[in-house]
C-alpha cells in the first residue's frame, strides 16, 4: 500500500475508532432513525457545498447514475446506520464492533461475486488473524455472553447492518468505475440516505424535534463532519483504489482504537489477552494490505 492510501486508511480508522462514543450520545438523546436523518442531512449539505465551491464539477447526472446513488444511499447511509444504532441499544459497543468486523468477509465475497475479483491468500490470512484479534479484545464480553432474546436480537441486527453496509460498498465501487468523484457520489448518496430515513421516520410516526442538549449537538457535529464527511471520503477513496475487500480492514482497526481510548477515559486495564488482541489485529492488517505476487487462492 502506498503512502497516500496508508494515510487515508489511518484517517478513517482513527476517526471511526472514536465514533463509538459519539453514537452513544445520539442514541441516548433521540431515536435511531432521527439521529441518522440529521447526521446525513448535515453531511450531505456540507459535501454539496464543497462540490459547488471547491470541486466545481457538473452535478447533473442521468438517471442511470442516480440509480447507484440511490442504492448506495439506501444501504450505506440509511439501513446500515439505523440498524447499527438499534443494535447499540440492545448490546454493548464491543459486541457491535465484533459483528461489524464481518464486513471484511461480506466485502470479500461481494467483490468476488459482483466484480470477479479474486480472493488472495493474504486477504484470507489477514482476515483470520484479525478476527482472532477481535475475539481476544472482547473476550470478556463474549465469555459473559447472555443468550437472552435482547442480546441475540442485537447481534442479528448488527450482522444485518454490516451486510447492508457491504451492499452499499458494492454500489460505491460501481460509482468509482463510472469515474464519478468520491465527494460527489457520497453527497448524493447521503442526501438520498437522509431522505429514506425521513420517509421511514414519518411512516413510523417519529418526532423529528431537534434535540438541543450540548452532548447531542457535539456528537452530531463530530459525527457529521469527521465521522461522515471526512471519514467516508477517505474510506470510499480506498474502495476505489485498493478495493472494498481490503478497505474493509478498517473495521478491524476501529475497535482497537476504541479500546485504546477506553483505556484512557474508562479505566480499562490492559491485560496480556488485550495486548495479544491488538497485536493480532495489526498483524492481520499488515498481511492483508501488503502487495503480493502470489497466485490467488481458488474462490
Amino acid at each position: 500500500m502506498n503512502s497516500r492510501n496508508m494515510f487515508l486508511f489511518s484517517i478513517c480508522s482513527l476517526i471511526w475508532g472514536t465514533t463509538w462514543f459519539a453514537i452513544k450520545f445520539q442514541v441516548d438523546s433521540t431515536t435511531a432513525v432521527v439521529g441518522v436523518f440529521y447526521r446525513f442531512l448535515i453531511a450531505a449539505i456540507i459535501m454539496f457545498l464543497i462540490n459547488v465551491i471547491f470541486i466545481k464539477k457538473n452535478l447533473k447526472f442521468p438517471w442511470e447514475n442516480h440509480k447507484f446513488f440511490i442504492l448506495q444511499g439506501l444501504f450505506n447511509f440509511c439501513l446500515n446506520y439505523i440498524l447499527t444504532y438499534i443494535s447499540e441499544k440492545s448490546i454493548s459497543s464491543g459486541l457491535v464492533a465484533v459483528t461489524f468486523s464481518t464486513l471484511i468477509y461480506f466485502n470479500m465475497f461481494g467483490m468476488r461475486i459482483f466484480y470477479k475479483k479474486e480472493i488472495t491468500r493474504n486477504i484470507i490470512y489477514g482476515a483470520t488473524l484479525g478476527f482472532l484479534g477481535m475475539i481476544c479484545l472482547f473476550w470478556k464480553e463474549i465469555a459473559n455472553f447472555n443468550a437472552d432474546q435482547a442480546t441475540i436480537f442485537g447481534i442479528i441486527i448488527g450482522i444485518v447492518a454490516t451486510f447492508f453496509a457491504s451492499i452499499g460498498n458494492m454500489f460505491a465501487y460501481r460509482n468509482h468505475q463510472l469515474k464519478i468523484p468520491v465527494m460527489t457520489f457520497n453527497a448524493y448518496g447521503m442526501l438520498y440516505g437522509a431522505l429514506f430515513s425521513l420517509i421511514l421516520g414519518l411512516f413510523m410516526g417519529e418526532s423529528f424535534a431537534f434535540p438541543t442538549t450540548p452532548s447531542f449537538l457535539f456528537s452530531l457535529g463530530y459525527l457529521s463532519i469527521f465521522g461522515t464527511v471526512i471519514a467516508f471520503y477517505a474510506y470510499q477513496t480506498l474502495v476505489g483504489t485498493i478495493g472494498a475487500d481490503r478497505a474493509a480492514y478498517t473495521s478491524i482497526i476501529n475497535p482497537v482504537i476504541a479500546m485504546l481510548i477506553s483505556s484512557m477515559f474508562e479505566n480499562i486495564t490492559f491485560t496480556p489477552q488485550l495486548f495479544l488482541g491488538i497485536v493480532l489485529c495489526f498483524a492481520g492488517n499488515l498481511i492483508a494490505l501488503r502487495k503480493t505476487n502470489q497466485r490467488p487462492s481458488p474462490a
